[in-house]
């Protein structure tokens, strides 16, 4: 168990890096993967673009950290089941199946917030990380911050929503399990990152291939390369080594604050990439989120401690 505590608050900037690049990738991720879904992939497909090519390129890390199946590293087995469910398979399985039954803005809305909350109160629990007064109303913020900047998105429901709203909720409570774990355990970012890829593709593309193979090999190449890249390396590889890097530094109350950001991202991107610009609400919310994360991190108290 880590029994340090989140460094001093020179370490926050470099933190806020990690978890903003993090935050940035998780943003993209939910119109991207729809678009893979509306176009000719499946969201298993999805899923064995994203474990296999991340998989394969941490496969020699995972060789030299001894994680195979003769030990999990410094890990007890315990450990590496809680770090692979919480940001390995059934993670992905939950948040990429969801997007089957319910629109990607129920994902940027339900999964952060249903993280925030549930990393909160583990980090209070487990890691006896007890939030101070100030923390706990920057998260209430935040979350009414993260409601409103998707309100208008939770309006549109269909026959069979409930059930994706459901597998966010469950993605979300796993990934603040990988959160709390990652944190508990004192995983190196790297160490996290090889595990979670390796075992996972090691435990989902045999079943993949022998029921579901063939529908990739009907999606054109560029669309495999693009969605191996962005699936399997930025958000299977790079997001997971820069998130774990935060929680390291600051802990996990104040890290769990990034994937709140991922509605705020996503509807900026929309401006560039789409031509739609935020509504009056979402930049409210957005403004709300905004202050809550100043208020998260400690930078709030600093400013007005200057002046």
């Amino acid at each position: 168990m880590n029994t340090t505590h989140p460094q001093k608050f020179s370490s926050v900037p470099a933190a806020i890096v990690f978890g903003l690049i993090a935050a940035f990738i998780w943003g993209v991720w939910p119109a991207v993967s729809a678009f893979g879904i509306n176009q000719s992939l499946s969201a298993m497909d999805l899923t064995a673009l994203r474990l296999g090519v991340a998989g394969v390129i941490l496969l020699p890390l995972f060789w030299k950290l001894r994680l195979g199946f003769f030990g999990f590293g410094d890990l007890s087995w315990q450990a590496a089941v809680l770090i692979v469910s919480g940001a390995g398979l059934p993670y992905v399985l939950f948040a990429t199946g969801g997007l089957e039954f319910a629109p990607a803005g129920h994902f940027g809305v339900i999964t952060p917030s249903t993280q925030l909350t549930a990393s909160t109160i583990g980090s209070w629990l487990i890691l006896k990380e007890k939030p101070s007064r100030i923390r706990l109303i920057a998260i209430i913020i935040i979350l009414s911050g993260v409601a409103l900047t998707g309100w208008e998105g939770l309006q549109g429901r269909g026959e069979g929503t409930w059930i994706g709203d459901l597998m966010y909720v469950a993605a979300g409570v796993l990934w603040a399990m990988f959160t709390v774990s990652a944190r508990y355990y004192s995983v190196n970012s790297f160490h996290a990152a090889a595990l979670v890829s390796v075992w996972s593709m090691v435990l989902y593309l045999p079943f993949y291939f022998l029921f579901f193979g063939s529908s990739l090999f009907e999606a054109s190449v560029t669309e495999i390369v693009a969605h191996g890249f962005f699936q399997g390396f930025l958000t299977a590889v790079v997001a997971i080594i820069v998130y774990t890097r935060a929680i390291t530094i600051i802990g996990v109350g104040r890290a769990a604050v990034f994937p709140t950001l991922v509605p705020g991202i996503t509807v900026l991107l929309a401006i560039p990439i789409l031509g739609e610009y935020p509504t009056m609400l979402e930049m409210t919310g957005l403004l709300i989120v905004s202050f809550g994360m100043l208020m998260a991190f400690g930078l709030l108290d600093r400013f007005i401690s200057r002046h």
